[in-house]
């Protein structure tokens, strides 16, 4: 029976709610990109499967089940897809039980069983993810053109596997909000099933109303990092049919939305998600299609960004640990622990242990980009809603934790499809490094501020810990400059070229430099910034990666980056910078 609180208990049979006769068996997973939940639906003529799943195993654990029933009653078996994905249907690819077309009729929408007769890799993604496809049979086009010649009027229909349909097709009200709907009863005495075209997600994507229980397959996830941008994704489609599905709940009679990821939702919750969902998709204007080649890029900045994110994290619960021990030295064990807690410190080290678990063994398994990609986004998420960014950076440098928030949210903006953001402005080069150095030569507040503000004890607390958690980076560094005579104008992302500006200085000097030289030159082609600083050689040895990253920063700020380490022990970084005003 249904759990007391209107939810469906997985894995056992149950009344389906509003639908005489028929009962439901849900198989409801946890939420990945391998395979979907699954909805085993019995009525007195047929058996239908709602999204037999990405896994084989899951498919032959369903058709366990279906088997039981036919020998119950013997009844013809339909599999409806909700969309073409291949987490949605990739399981009966190598159940041979599932390709019996005298029992099993496949269900798709036109465009989707289009798709999967030629077998396109594209479109199922099964590219995105290496897989081999077959092409495979549809016994049914759903909601096809055609069908809209005679709408209202019911058409029978004999299937292969011995089904009976009854079919009608429905043509919204042009003033009304609702899907294309297409009606069909299964047999004479089961309810009628109704699907509703809801492309956004997929040009394929369809909802499936039976009873008051409306199966949704992936609209609610349509604006999710990772999917949002998938091929035949629409901002325009699923938008309308956000609105069309939200039309149709808020007119009454559901009572359960049941998704194709993750757990079940009442019908009471849902125009507040919807309304999320939709929120989330007007802001996805022009965004990438997200190809394998995108699934790799992702993926490879994805490392490079959590390894920068980790060094930052370290640093920051290294100086508020250290704020926290002098804090407790001098009596202050209140205020020590709430600095201590603003950095989340376990929670932190067990999302980065985590991706970091995850991507070695990716690597040791040679796993897809994709899959990479989204850890990365779901730790990454997990990260920005724990960061206290604005209290932290009340104690620790500023530019070292705008730096962090500035990785995350560029790492999540890239992924979601667009191209992280900048803002090139005509900047002078000369004011912008001599402002960034002193920046980092100096302490953010001098002891003549700790001193003057001793009769104030809120002030005074909160100089105290920026004092403690501030560390000049230039401190103990001979850095000098040698520049052109007056301002050098050029455009660039001036938040970007100081944080790449910032990196530089860090790599120079964790690896022992403590003579740091710019030089600024101008020429023809445009300026060019050399940071160089002497190497000990003792000092760790330059990463590829961190190379890369740096690259890559420094197009977003508007340049191109350079790195060279000389026989004797110099290291040098040359900025080329075109656009000079």
């Amino acid at each position: 029976m249904p759990a007391g609180n209107g939810q469906l208990v997985p894995l056992q049979w149950q009344p389906l709610p509003g639908a005489t006769g028929a009962q439901v068996y849900p198989l409801i997973r946890k939420i990945d990109t391998v395979s979907s939940n699954s909805y085993l639906i019995q009525t007195p003529d047929a058996i239908l499967l709602i999204d037999p799943g990405g896994l084989p195993e899951q498919a032959e654990n369903l058709m366990q089940v279906v088997t039981e029933c036919r020998h119950e009653k013997d009844r013809p078996v339909f599999i409806i897809l909700t969309h073409i994905h291949t987490d949605h249907f990739y399981g009966i690819q190598n159940v041979p039980a599932f390709a019996f077309t005298e029992t099993v009729t496949l269900m798709a929408q036109e465009n989707g069983a289009a798709a999967l007769e030629r077998g396109d890799k594209r479109y199922t993604l099964a590219d995105l993810f290496s897989l081999t496809l077959r092409p495979m049979r549809v016994g049914i086009h759903l909601l096809a053109p055609g069908s809209r010649e005679h709408p209202g009027i019911p058409a029978e229909l004999c299937v292969a596997n011995g089904g009976r349909l009854t079919v009608t097709r429905f043509l919204p009200h042009a003033a009304s909000p609702l899907p294309d709907r297409e009606e069909i009863q299964f047999g004479a005495s089961g309810p009628v099933v109704e699907f509703y075209h809801t492309p956004g997600h997929s040009v394929d994507s369809i909802c499936i109303r039976i009873g008051s229980v409306l199966f949704i397959g992936d609209l609610l996830f349509a604006a999710n990092p990772g999917v949002a941008g998938l091929v035949g994704w629409s901002q325009e489609q699923l938008i309308r049919s956000l609105e069309g599905i939200g039309a149709l709940v808020s007119g009454g009679g559901i009572s359960v939305l049941c998704p194709g990821h993750g757990r079940l939702i009442m019908a009471g919750d849902a125009a507040k998600t919807l309304a999320m969902v939709k929120r989330d998709t007007l802001a996805l204007t022009d965004i990438a299609e997200l190809s394998p080649d995108r699934a790799a890029d992702a993926a490879a900045y994805a490392e490079e960004c959590m390894e920068e994110v980790n060094e930052l994290f370290t640093i920051m619960a290294g100086r508020l640990y250290y704020v926290g021990y002098v804090l407790e030295e001098l009596g202050e064990s209140e205020i020590a622990d709430e600095t201590r807690a603003l950095i989340h410190g376990e929670a932190m080290d067990e999302l980065l242990d985590a991706f970091r678990t995850f991507a070695d063994e990716h690597h040791r398994a040679g796993g897809l980009s994709i899959h990479l990609a989204l850890k990365a986004g779901q730790v990454i998420g997990k990260m920005q809603r724990i960061f206290n960014k604005d209290e932290l950076a009340d104690i620790i440098d500023r530019s070292m934790v705008h730096r962090a928030e500035r990785l995350l949210s560029d790492y999540i903006t890239m992924f979601r499809g667009f191209t992280p953001p900048r803002e090139i402005t005509v900047t002078d080069i000369n004011g912008l490094i001599e402002a960034v150095a002193e920046g980092h030569s100096v302490s953010s507040c001098s002891d003549d501020d700790v001193l003057s503000s001793a009769d104030d004890e809120d002030a005074f607390a909160r100089i105290l810990l920026a004092r403690l958690g501030t560390r000049p980076l230039l401190d103990e560094v001979d850095f000098a400059m040698n520049e052109p005579a007056g301002p050098v104008p050029v455009a660039i992302d001036r938040d970007h070229f100081t944080d790449l500006l910032t990196y530089i200085l860090e790599d120079l000097v964790g690896t022992g430099s403590d003579h740091i030289r710019v030089g600024i030159e101008k020429s023809d082609s445009g300026v060019q910034v050399t940071v160089s600083g002497n190497v000990s050689p003792h000092g760790t040895k330059e990463k590829r990666k961190t190379t890369r990253f740096l690259s890559g920063l420094c197009e977003r700020a508007g340049g191109s980056l350079t790195c060279s380490r000389e026989t004797e022990g110099l290291c040098r970084y040359t900025i080329a910078i075109a656009n000079v005003v």
